[in-house]
């Protein structure tokens, strides 16, 4: 029923007219990932019943274990931890739960009728050009000492007491997380007495939390507190 509404509604007002609302394209994206999570999962039902299909005609030992199975039909009786990370119901369920979260916006519709809530979200709706001209200078500062970071200790790979900083994607994690307070400090330090290099892990992590922490992330605040005073 959504799906016909959403396509009425871009026939109706065209599509140039239709991506103009920021909520049609959400609307839009939401049916797209249900769509695609149904599509993955009716993939794997169909070869799980290729399988059972294939186990019924030609296997007629009850006791799969003991049947030599081809290596398609005896995927199909592996446990989770062994099926591959393209397996099209790891893929529906990841695309499932990115699609539920979605869904959930669209109460915002009748925020704005709402007393307490409605200024609220009139005024992130008037910040989002703020917070894209915040995000420029966020990803700016976080690449920097993301790849400084990785220069600095891409050397080290076994020689640290954690992976922080090894691989670019380590110290994407180790960076992200830190924000939220969840990286640890032992992350600069190394196994061998190479000080110089880990006093200017020190210093860089140091500076970057500081930077990103008390510096960026209080801006932020501070911007949409000014927007939300000045509406309400």
């Amino acid at each position: 029923g959504m799906i016909w509404s959403e396509c009425k509604e871009i026939w109706e007002e065209g599509p140039r007219e239709y991506v103009v609302h920021l909520w049609n394209l959400l609307d839009f994206g939401m049916l797209s990932i249900f769509v695609a999570s149904f599509t993955a999962r009716f993939m794997a039902f169909l070869k799980a019943s290729e399988a059972q299909h294939y186990v019924d005609q030609y296997v007629h030992d009850e006791d799969l274990s003991n049947a030599t199975l081809p290596p398609e039909v005896a995927y199909f009786t592996y446990a989770r931890n062994k099926w591959l990370p393209s397996d099209p119901q790891i893929i529906s369920e990841g695309l499932y739960a990115i699609a539920v979260v979605l869904s959930f916006s669209r109460i915002a519709y009748i925020l704005p009728a709402n007393e307490s809530f409605g200024p609220l979200q009139i005024s992130l709706g008037r910040t989002v050009k703020d917070i894209f001209k915040f995000m420029v200078i966020f990803i700016m500062v976080f690449l920097a000492f993301m790849i400084g970071m990785f220069n600095l200790y891409s050397y080290y790979l076994g020689a640290k007491y954690n992976p922080a900083f090894t691989t670019v994607e380590e110290s994407f994690k180790t960076l992200f997380w830190s924000i939220f307070g969840l990286s640890e400090v032992i992350s600069v330090v190394l196994k061998y007495d190479h000080k110089f290099i880990e006093n200017i892990g020190y210093v860089l992590y140091g500076v970057y939390n500081v930077t990103m922490v008390v510096v960026l992330l209080n801006m932020l605040i501070a911007m949409i507190n000014n927007s939300y005073q000045e509406i309400e």
